[in-house]
């Protein structure tokens, strides 16, 4: 799989330029065409971090796979072998039953953590990443969690000189990448959350859904983020409880990746996947719909992108891969 592609990195004497991949979902196959488009215009991509989605296709650039690698990987899915059900109508019956027995007034209390357990999504991460850590990687990755103990992002992150920290977060350079990417995709209430060394991890995107400022601390002299969260988009078809907590959900992410993205990233793409449907629509066509959108909307900004690599002076010190 990894065979007769090299990632494209800067010259000494240029800027140090770093790609942060935010969650979304299925919409996370956007970020693809994104990086597609910038290795045809020969942008250097020297460092890379992903959050929830987003570490998935980060993982496998960092490890040498290239966009047409990842598409021919996206030809042989089947999203069923990632589903395995956690709760079942018995489970919601035995814990509907608890509820009523227990005294408590919150229904979710007794729920499971999770409605999936994970584990073919593990095995399908170890296939392709199998003993490989942070450490093993031919660009420097960052990927995200966050740890529901402590309330602090966790970064496992390839090591890297650093001077200074970011406020309320722990980092990690041996984890295994399969681990790391099991952490920042364990959606809240979808996967059960990924135990790690005494930590409870959930999706990134809990805290940092476009990682941004890892790459600064990284010593990126460039940023480029890929953001595909809410864009704002007005929502009057809300009724239940549930929407209207994930409503409240996106726009409060929102608000904080446009604060991370204004301060740490010099530019930011913004696919447009909210406009696709998929109704009456095979899933691999939505899928390679989604990697289209982002190819464009890199394409629409290459000309910036150019123009800000030529224009901006070496202010960071270099990665160091020790």
């Amino acid at each position: 799989m990894l065979l007769n592609f090299r990632p494209v990195q800067s010259k000494s004497a240029t800027p140090k330029v770093g790609v942060a991949l935010s969650g979304g979902g299925l919409r996370g196959f956007a970020h693809v065409g994104v990086l597609e488009a910038l290795i045809q215009h020969e942008i250097p991509i020297d460092m890379i971090a992903g959050t929830s989605a987003g570490s998935i296709v980060a993982a496998l650039y960092a490890c040498g796979v290239s966009p047409q690698q990842m598409k021919d990987i996206i030809k042989g899915l089947k999203l069923q072998d990632f589903i395995d059900l956690k709760i079942t109508l018995r489970d919601l019956i035995k814990h509907g039953f608890r509820w009523l027995t227990s005294g408590r007034f919150k229904f979710w209390s007794v729920l499971p953590s999770g409605l999936l357990k994970g584990d073919r999504i593990e095995r399908f991460l170890n296939k392709h990443w199998h003993d490989k850590t942070m450490r093993d990687v031919q660009v420097p990755l960052a990927i995200t969690a966050v740890d529901i103990n402590s309330a602090d992002t966790v970064f496992f992150t390839t090591p890297f000189a650093r001077s200074e920290y970011i406020m309320n977060a722990q980092y990690y350079h041996n984890t295994l990448i399969s681990d790391a990417v099991r952490a920042s995709i364990s959606i809240p209430g979808i996967f059960f959350p990924k135990k790690y060394r005494g930590m409870t991890l959930v999706d990134g995107a809990v805290k940092n859904n476009l990682p941004t400022d890892i790459l600064r601390y990284m010593g990126a002299d460039v940023v480029i983020g890929v953001d595909l969260g809410y864009a704002g988009d007005p929502n009057y078809n809300i009724e239940t409880v549930g929407e209207i907590l994930m409503q409240c959900l996106d726009i409060m992410g929102r608000e904080v990746t446009l604060l991370k993205g204004e301060k740490y990233a010099d530019i930011v793409i913004r696919p447009l996947t909210a406009l696709t449907r998929w109704f009456n629509r095979d899933h691999k066509e939505q899928l390679f719909d989604y990697i289209e959108k982002g190819k464009l909307a890199a394409l629409e900004q290459m000309s910036d992108i150019k123009k800000l690599i030529d224009s901006v002076p070496i202010i960071q010190s270099e990665i160091h891969l020790s």
